[in-house]
């Protein structure tokens, strides 16, 4: 079930699955107290979370979107990916961003979502703009 998610249980998802071995203020965002925080949870656990971020112009981000490797590959992130997409476009946006590890961009193409720019690199690792026009 897609629901919002608690800050604690959010962050103790992003860590476990995002960033292992950092603690829980390392996958803490500078906006977190602005935004929309969504998660599936199956039978009372968190499994799956995403942290969407209203901008200007009709355009929003999502940030920290995360599964735990048991659920991976069972449809409960692109469950909650498409559910964030309609809920934004809901909200009037018109494009949506974000950051992806280079070794995830398949998976957003898989959502339309294309790449913008070059690689990137963050905390050690490879990033690329990704985006997708929803009006």
């Amino acid at each position: 079930m897609i629901q919002e998610i608690p800050i604690d249980a959010l962050l103790q998802l992003r860590q476990q699955v995002l960033w292992p071995d950092k603690d829980l203020e390392f996958v803490r965002t500078p906006n977190d107290d602005r935004g929309i925080h969504l998660g599936v949870c199956i039978e009372g656990q968190w499994v799956s979370c995403i942290s969407l971020f209203l901008e200007e112009n009709h355009h929003a981000v999502f940030r920290k979107f995360a599964t735990l490797a048991e659920f991976q590959n069972k449809g409960y992130g692109s469950q909650l990916l498409h559910y964030s997409f309609n809920y934004l476009q809901q909200l009037g946006v018109h494009s949506i961003s974000c950051s992806a590890r280079v070794e995830k961009q398949s998976y957003y193409l898989k959502f339309g979502m294309q790449p913008n720019g070059y690689p990137y690199l963050k905390n050690g690792l490879n990033y690329i703009l990704m985006e997708v026009n929803v009006k």
